[in-house]
């Protein structure tokens, strides 16, 4: 709305061009600059950008995450806000850059006993600041181009003023209506001009514009319709504005009522009568919007206020976290997930007030950092040991890889074994390096074992062939018990002969056939009539001599034969004992003598069972 300042003024400039009736179309004018000057484009942009910034946390971001947040700035069309954001993220990018570069100083001394000749060289710090620069040159090339833009404008513009003039003061009047016409399209086009000209260029301009109409004698009603005309568009952006109202993004909203204005602020005066009206029922809708928008603010600001004391409990939940210390994965991995979703509370939990936004995130990170520089640090202990492990099996792998062509199938094979035993023992090592290192090994143990069962399986044929050729010899023998053919100790001698000079046989069918060839030989030797007891001891005693443990045979024998005759002996006894029990009866006359035949030839299989014990201790010596 136009002061009495305004008008004062407006009314000096018609009494010194001597014109009638433009106080009104002056008033308009004024109207155009100072009925908006509360609502200029930089202090409303300042707040919802300040704003944009506050619903940004890069407190948890690491060096790169930061890199790579800061490039995605560059570029962006809304320089202003990409120089905000941008300082936000070096905030919390350079303790990250000091700190490493602190760390690596301090690395390079323990290395080299002082600092001197100590450089620094950060890529990712480069870059950074590359595009941080590039971002900040962008900003200020973009108000430099904005500035030059604005300057043009007012140089375009007085232009047409100056044009205007010199059509004032021209005594031809055709054609100068379209030209006028001609010259407000343009100034409309041109855009706005810097903002300690706007004033005194929108004045002059309104004024010049009433002393045209006024010096060329339009008709009220020529001006009442251009009047008319800006009248109408100016209530379609009151229209315009009213549906703000309903905008669920307040800042947007702001923000394309800040472009209202500036639309208002060019389209030209309206009927005198409706300016007031005109410009109250648009402030009123402004008014409304920016209400709506402190009202924003201050819930905003209770939600910020509710954040932080939901992170504060959080930062009391994460001390206990900077302290832990184990000595087991399992527990390191388990503490760590408590941690990271007590993360994942933080940072669903939104924005905190600025002035206690880096206090608090401080407090928090830095206990979240303590538990994963401990972690590092013991996963760092752990990798060393892990390497020393690393070492010891690479020489198990050596020592495979020697063993692995070697012949000496069963100390090989043992000493292989010994080697995987001792594998297990050692423990974990590097992850990059335990299928490697372990496939190597494994090669080389399954090179030797594929080598052995090979030879094994060749064997095998060999020795089935061998128990085909025994069971033979057995056979062979079978049929002369068949064939009852009389006993030849040669020729016993040389099955016996046959049958061990064959070689191996399966393992598992070893005893099997050596127990089936005794048992051949026995039924040969036992059923010979030609020999007595002591020659047919003899004789299996000579078969019995080849077989491994075949003086376990002559003992087995001797111990049987021992154990028969004490039987008998007590059996003697018993019998000679009962026999004093016996009345004197024809009954008890024929006990006696059945008892008596049975002692006497009880003493008689006793004295042969001595006599068989005899030759066996004989051969024995």
């Amino acid at each position: 709305m136009g002061t009495p300042q305004d008008e004062t003024q407006a009314n000096e400039i018609q009494d010194s061009n001597a014109v009638e009736n433009t106080a009104p179309q002056l008033d308009d004018v004024a109207d155009m600059g100072d009925d908006v000057a509360d609502f200029g484009d930089d202090e409303s942009s300042q707040t919802v950008e300040e704003e944009l910034q506050e619903d940004v946390d890069f407190s948890s971001h690491s060096k790169e995450e930061l890199l790579k947040e800061i490039q995605k700035l560059v570029g962006n069309s809304d320089v202003v806000k990409a120089e905000k954001i941008a300082k936000q993220i070096k905030e919390v990018f350079e303790p990250l850059r000091k700190e490493e570069e602190a760390k690596a100083r301090e690395e390079f001394k323990a290395s080299n006993g002082d600092v001197e000749g100590f450089e620094y060289a950060d890529a990712d710090a480069k870059a950074f600041y590359e595009a941080f620069g590039t971002i900040r040159t962008s900003r200020r090339q973009h108000f430099e181009q904005m500035q030059k833009m604005r300057d043009d404008n007012l140089k375009k513009k007085r232009s047409i003023i100056a044009q205007v003039k010199e059509l004032i003061e021209t005594t031809d009047d055709k054609g100068v209506m379209n030209k006028v016409k001609e010259l407000q399209a343009q100034w409309k086009t041109i855009g706005a001009v810097p903002q300690q000209n706007a004033e005194e260029i929108y004045k002059t301009y309104g004024a010049l514009l009433d002393r045209f109409y006024d010096q060329m004698s339009i008709e009220f009603e020529l001006k009442e319709l251009d009047r008319q005309k800006n009248l109408k568009a100016k209530k379609g952006l009151i229209e315009r504005a009213q549906k703000l109202l309903d905008v669920e993004n307040i800042n947007e909203a702001v923000v394309s009522l800040n472009q209202y204005h500036e639309e208002f602020r060019n389209i030209g005066p309206v009927p005198k009568e409706e300016k007031d009206n005109i410009w109250n029922a648009f402030k009123e809708i402004s008014d409304k919007i920016y209400d709506l928008k402190r009202k924003h603010a201050e819930e905003f600001k209770k939600v910020l206020e509710e954040n932080m004391k939901l992170k504060q409990a959080l930062c009391l939940k994460v001390e206990p976290f900077s302290t832990f210390d184990t000595d087991r994965i399992k527990e390191w991995n388990e503490e760590t997930k408590k941690l990271l979703e007590v993360q994942k509370e933080w940072e669903a939990i939104g924005p905190v007030p600025r002035e206690v936004a880096n206090g608090i995130n401080k407090q928090f990170w830095a206990n979240f950092k303590q538990f994963f520089a401990n972690k590092n640090k013991f996963f760092e202990v752990l990798e060393a040991q892990r390497a020393v492990n690393l070492e010891k099996k690479k020489a198990l792998v050596e020592k495979a890889e020697e063993l692995k062509e070697s012949s000496d199938w069963n100390a090989t094979a043992d000493a292989l074994i010994a080697l995987q035993k001792e594998w297990k023992g050692i423990g974990p090592v590097p992850e990059k390096f335990r299928d490697s290192v372990y496939a190597e090994f494994k090669a080389a143990c399954d090179a030797f074992f594929e080598r052995k069962r090979n030879k094994r399986q060749e064997e095998s044929k060999e020795f089935i062939e061998n128990l085909k050729k025994k069971e033979e010899v057995c056979l062979e023998i079978s049929k002369l018990v068949a064939d009852k053919a009389a006993f030849d100790q040669k020729l016993l001698d040389e099955k016996a002969e046959a049958f061990f000079a064959i070689g191996f046989v399966p393992r598992k069918e070893k005893d099997t056939i050596v127990d089936k060839f005794v048992a051949v030989v026995e039924e040969y030797v036992g059923n010979s009539e030609d020999l007595d007891e002591k020659g047919k001891l003899q004789a299996l005693a000579s078969v019995f001599n080849h077989l491994p443990g075949g003086g376990n045979r002559l003992r087995n024998q001797e111990q049987n034969i021992r154990t028969r005759i004490k039987n008998l002996e007590d059996d003697i006894a018993l019998w000679q004992n009962n026999l004093a029990f016996f009345a004197n009866s024809k009954t008890a006359n024929k006990l006696l003598e059945e008892y008596n035949v049975k002692i006497d030839e009880a003493k008689v299989e006793v004295a042969k069972l001595k006599d068989q014990l005899k030759v066996i201790r004989s051969m024995e010596s």
